[in-house]
């Protein structure tokens, strides 16, 4: 189980939680060229943002998610909005099952 960092805004403890009951192994604040994205789950090839908070910048964000998606080992960016518990675990979920049919 991994214990997110101290810094964690409530969101990311969510998605951090809801990742632990999913059974899946994963980076927080893992760097990729010159970012740091919120979640990395190497299994899956996905890399998760949480929005919901503070949000982000869409224009950045567009670029942003074009160059991650160029690295090889990247097959997704998934941006979370929700700050719910039950909401962050449906859309995980989802994004989960969408992932492994893939």
């Amino acid at each position: 189980m991994n214990l997110p960092p101290k810094d964690f805004t409530p969101q990311e403890k969510i998605i951090a939680k809801c990742l632990d009951e999913f059974g899946m192994r994963y980076n927080e604040q893992h760097y990729f060229l010159k970012y740091i994205v919120d979640f990395w789950v190497p299994e899956i090839n996905m890399i998760i943002e949480a929005d919901g908070v503070y949000g982000h910048l869409q224009k950045r964000d567009i670029r942003r998610d074009m160059e991650l998606m160029e690295i090889p080992s990247v097959k997704g960016v998934l941006h979370i909005k929700d700050t719910s518990y039950e909401s962050v675990k449906e859309t995980l979920w989802r994004a989960l099952n969408k992932s492994t049919e893939e």
